[in-house]
């Protein structure tokens, strides 16, 4: 009872007080640091799952309005816009993950592009302000249509989120760039405003057939530089003439191919696309895969041979 009573009744002085109270203090910062290191790994491995979420966000947008344009792999599309996913625009990046998981972006190669027009910004800065208010003046000859304004504050159909997630997605093509020899690049600062090569005159045929594309509709679906709308289901027409005559002779076209010879020229290739559309159905299109049936099946029945001739023609002389 006498120990109990002095353990009680125990009064240390002063000295034992503070140093007590030092060396509680210190043991409860330890711990609150502790806890505090732990959940900050914490938080860096959500916010690394959060910058996941935002890329695969920002990849359904890409695809939904961009790849039009821009092409589906990032690879660009000529007359209408530049490679987005080139070693020239994203540049090359690694990511970095420190001992607290920390991650972080290392730019290996910076992006070219914006030294070539003077950006002072970070490329995802330059992403987000082109998207969002577009380019009003046309710079360059290379393409057809000045760059739109999608942002919801400047008319456009995208909210602010949605634009910064397609910046995430674009920025991550730097992770594995396209080599700039697979990409349509744009001109440098000053290059694009010579006149375009005056084009090849159409014949009579030609020009009916071209004018039977246009009453056809097929410019709801295709593109072709400086003619109609900018279609966005089906593969560019642009260059068909040319691309045609690369297409029959590659595999995928021979392995592929139903219910119908193979093409032996371009203009049997086309012909073919028109009156059998779902005898070879192009891998991709703006928007991704190509599908099946999307194509009316009947363009033989509403056009005479005639006029299916003049499309054709109209058609091969693109290259």
């Amino acid at each position: 009872m006498s120990i109990f009573k002095k353990i009680v009744t125990y009064r240390p002085s002063f000295t034992v007080r503070i140093l007590t109270g030092l060396i509680s203090m210190l043991i409860m910062l330890s711990v609150c640091t502790f806890i505090g290191l732990a959940d900050r790994t914490r938080l860096n491995v959500r916010a690394a799952e959060f910058d996941a979420r935002a890329v695969e966000a920002g990849a359904k947008v890409y695809f939904d309005q961009c790849a039009r344009c821009h092409g589906v792999k990032g690879e660009g599309i000529e007359g209408q816009g530049p490679a987005l996913a080139s070693e020239q625009f994203v540049g090359r990046i690694e990511l970095v993950r420190d001992d607290m998981q920390l991650q972080s972006i290392k730019v290996v190669v910076p992006s070219e592009r914006l030294n070539q027009i003077g950006w002072t910004g970070s490329l995802r800065d330059y992403i987000i302000a082109v998207t969002e208010s577009g380019i009003p003046i046309k710079t360059s000859n290379a393409w057809d249509v000045n760059h739109p304004t999608f942002g919801e504050r400047f008319g456009g159909p995208l909210r602010g989120d949605q634009i910064r997630d397609v910046a995430s997605f674009i920025v991550n093509y730097g992770l594995d760039p396209l080599p700039n020899d697979q990409a349509i690049l744009p001109p440098a600062p000053g290059e694009g405003q010579a006149a375009r090569p005056t084009p090849v005159p159409l014949t009579p045929a030609q020009e009916a057939g071209k004018a039977l594309y246009e009453a056809k509709g097929c410019t709801a679906c295709h593109a072709i530089r400086g003619v109609g709308a900018q279609g966005a289901l089906g593969p560019n027409l642009t260059r068909i003439g040319a691309v045609a005559e690369e297409r029959i002779a590659s595999d995928h076209y021979k392995a592929n191919l139903q219910g119908q010879p193979p093409a032996t020229t371009a203009a049997e290739y086309i012909r073919q696309s028109i009156i059998h559309p779902n005898a070879y159905i192009v891998p991709e299109c703006p928007q991704g895969a190509c599908l099946a049936n999307l194509m009316p099946q009947n363009y033989e029945q509403q056009m005479t041979p005639e006029e299916l001739n003049n499309l054709v023609d109209y058609l091969s002389s693109l290259k």
